[in-house]
């Protein structure tokens, strides 16, 4: 007689429950990778600084171009040897520049937009940083198997870029707003804050930290190396902004004479976010706001797009 010998009930596979929302989980573990790391207080700290320093000269600057439009003793002389046309730009100027009310709102916005352009470049390699981490130090393939679903992963580090954006913008503009009040509060004038070309700059300046966050994290995303995506990113900044005056000036003065050739350097990133934020024109020939806000937009949606396309596809083994 043979006993037969059962065996035991498979059970299955333990549920562990997840406690909070999935998404708002993802965002704060790439908040806390950031926040554990030098780099978060190191470009704060940076941040700071060159939100001071710009407040130094933007006041500066604006105190001087108050100064001279109060001074209604000065009377307009045109030069000698000049044309009908060149006297009536040159009194144009001289009105502008005594237009006391117009020097206000181009002070105010200024002012109140202090440090925006290293505090972009700043933001722009934040958003390098969060997604290159993941390869510097080979946590990529350990972060996507925790988290097999790579949509939310990236769309947990978009999040994250943005949300640091913003902080960053807010600390730089309340420094700015502090420092801007005392100053037109010391020159007995308005601050001009009810102004809407002051208004849009100080809305245009969050959206621009924003999208560069944006782009950023795109060029992260095309360039895994790190310090290849942190060179390539100031190149495109800094070198973006000066070589593209040059070069479109350049072929304006020698090769194309057209003010649109002036224009169009609003096709490069860094022209098109100082045409964005700008209260009153960048330079004579600039495109409107709007037209940089749609050109910064392409570029960064455009830059975002492909960093979800290719962090869903790469291999990372």
């Amino acid at each position: 007689m043979s006993t037969t010998v059962q065996a035991p009930p498979a059970t299955g596979r333990p549920v562990i429950p997840h406690v909070g929302v999935p998404g708002l989980r993802l965002v704060r573990s790439e908040i806390r990778k950031i926040t554990t790391t030098n780099a978060w207080w190191l470009f704060g700290i940076a941040s700071l600084a060159f939100t001071a320093f710009a407040l130094l000269i933007n006041t500066a600057q604006a105190s001087d171009d108050i100064s001279h439009a109060r001074d209604t003793a000065e009377v307009f002389k045109p030069g000698r040897g000049l044309s009908p046309a060149e006297i009536a730009e040159a009194k144009a100027a001289f009105a502008q520049q005594h237009d006391l009310h117009l020097q206000v709102v181009n002070a105010a916005g200024n002012i109140f937009t202090s440090g925006q352009f290293f505090g972009l470049l700043l933001v722009m390699l934040l958003g390098v940083l969060v997604i290159t981490n993941e390869f510097q130090y080979q946590t990529a393939t350990a972060t996507f198997i925790m988290t097999p679903r790579r949509t939310r992963v990236v769309f947990g580090k978009l999040i994250a870029v943005l949300g640091l954006g913003i902080v960053f913008w807010l600390v730089a503009r309340i420094v700015s707003l502090v420092v801007g009040l005392l100053f037109f509060h010391n020159l007995g004038l308005t601050n001009a804050l009810g102004e809407w070309p002051v208004q849009r700059a100080i809305i245009f300046n969050l959206i621009a930290y924003l999208l560069w966050a944006l782009l950023g994290f795109g060029l992260g995303t095309l360039l895994r190396s790190q310090i290849g995506s942190v060179v390539t990113s100031m190149i495109v900044y800094l070198v973006g902004f000066v070589g593209a005056i040059g070069v479109f000036g350049f072929i304006r003065a020698h090769l194309i004479h057209g003010d649109w050739v002036l224009t169009s350097a609003v096709s490069v990133p860094t022209i098109a976010s100082e045409v964005m934020v700008t209260p009153e024109k960048l330079y004579p020939q600039a495109a409107p706001w709007w037209v940089g806000a749609l050109v910064m937009l392409g570029w960064s949606v455009a830059a975002g797009a492909v960093g979800i396309v290719l962090n869903r596809r790469r291999d990372i083994s």
